[in-house]
């Protein structure tokens, strides 16, 4: 899930530029009603909610433990680190001691108020750890057992998740209506993305974990949380690539990178990467893209020509929030492909097509949340790729630090520089094992 920074490279973030290396400009306008990123509870994204609405939860009581979480109270403050409660399990919840937790753009967006949100708050849902103790009706899982804890949440009822559709899921979760965090006050903290993973330990629905192998590293596991599972769906599930497809990935970092992986997996042609950061061009390229442009230079029409021999692209991923991005990106997609929207950007920005258009060069605009992924299908597979040699995560881990720096991970994630920057919430040097 990426999401927007101050300054892009993508010559364009909240207004139109002249031009913008992707063809015909949109026209920003305020239209808000499509901010999931602030729902609540079912959609698997929690921004703010009712958080004392406790009477909905069965909170255990006389258990718990006494954790370290990184607090968030306001728009661009530095994350506090406090000790704060954490309720027992409920029932279909879990504790688990979380050894690693990524660092997504979408933390950023709430910090950086790109997405309004109540504050405090704890971040982080890209986690990876162990299993602390079980609630009622958990008898799946034991102490020890090595997890990976996501922020999609699944009741297994609702008509979405009868049909497979899991990340549109739109059951009720007693975890959206009471965190089970509190401070010294008893005043409720909410879940950040339904996890607060920059802490040392979590509680979460059962849904929300997918039991992983005794050998997978917990470190580089963590990425399958979010921005790998993201990127990867969004190529393998959300628009069907399959051998001999031509491929534009937009966007190089942590999800981008997990996309390029995944068309190279599905027998691609070729794929080309974008992006304004050298670095990451050359990222891609190690990662699997037969190409690498600059959209602050390249003719990106053209040059996606060149490289297919002739045809646009079949499937075209749009992987960060930059407006720029999404400005002309169906004009390089080609008759029959698909434009895939999978980073978020701004709530307050759109874009114009011309459906006659559309209709005519049969192109299709794709949303894809989370790669339209279900955890106990699409988490298996990415583990079984990344033991075969297919599927690297070891290098996409540009850094690891402890909880207390959190904040030189939000700085480094900024820079645009990284793939991915990992916290050990239970490490004092943040040094992997």
């Amino acid at each position: 899930m990426n999401t927007p920074v101050a300054d892009s490279g993508y010559r364009q973030d909240r207004t139109p530029a002249t031009d913008s290396g992707y063809g015909r400009e949109p026209t920003p306008t305020i239209d808000s009603s499509h901010r999931f990123p602030l729902k609540a509870g079912s959609g698997g994204f929690s921004g703010s909610g009712p958080w004392t609405r406790c009477s909905l939860r069965a909170v255990p009581t006389g258990r718990g433990a006494t954790i370290r979480a990184a607090v968030c109270r306001g728009v661009g403050l530095p994350p506090s680190i406090e000790e704060l409660h954490l309720d027992a399990p409920g029932a279909g919840e879990v504790r688990v001691v979380v050894e690693a937790c990524a660092v997504c753009h979408s933390d950023l967006s709430y910090v950086d108020g790109t997405w309004p949100t109540t504050f405090p708050l704890v971040l982080g849902h890209e986690a990876a750890g162990r299993i602390a103790e079980t609630g009622s009706g958990v008898d799946d899982l034991a102490t020890g057992d090595p997890v990976l804890v996501s922020l999609i949440r699944t009741c297994g009822e609702c008509r979405a998740c009868r049909r497979g559709h899991d990340v549109v899921c739109s059951g009720e979760f007693a975890l959206s209506t009471c965190s089970p965090l509190s401070d010294a006050d008893g005043n409720r903290i909410p879940q950040g993305l339904n996890v607060a993973g920059f802490a040392t330990q979590v509680v979460v629905h059962r849904s929300q974990v997918t039991l992983l192998p005794d050998d997978v590293d917990l470190v580089e596991a963590c990425l399958l949380g979010c921005g790998v599972l993201t990127g990867s769906g969004a190529v393998t599930n959300t628009a069907g690539v399959s051998e001999g497809d031509a491929v534009v990935v937009v966007g190089c970092g942590g999800v981008g990178i997990g996309a390029i992986q995944a068309a190279r997996i599905a027998g691609a042609a070729t794929i080309v990467a974008v992006d304004p950061i050298a670095g990451k061009r050359e990222a891609a390229k190690r990662f699997g893209a037969t190409h690498v442009l600059d959209p602050t230079v390249d003719d990106l029409a053209a040059a996606v020509t060149a490289a297919t021999g002739g045809p646009l692209a079949d499937h075209l991923f749009v992987t960060t929030g930059a407006h720029a991005a999404l400005a002309g990106a169906i004009d390089i997609v080609a008759p029959m492909g698909n434009l895939v929207i999978v980073g978020m950007p701004a709530d307050d920005f759109t874009i114009q097509v011309a459906p006659s258009w559309l209709a005519a060069a049969n192109k299709s605009i794709l949303g894809s949340k989370l790669g339209t992924s279900r955890l106990a299908v699409d988490v298996p597979a990415l583990i079984d790729h990344h033991r075969a040699g297919r599927l690297d995560l070891t290098g996409m881990v540009t850094s690891t630090h402890p909880l207390a720096d959190l904040a030189v991970a939000f700085d480094e994630v900024r820079s645009g520089e990284v793939l991915r920057t990992v916290i050990l919430p239970n490490s004092c040097a943040g040094a992997r094992a």
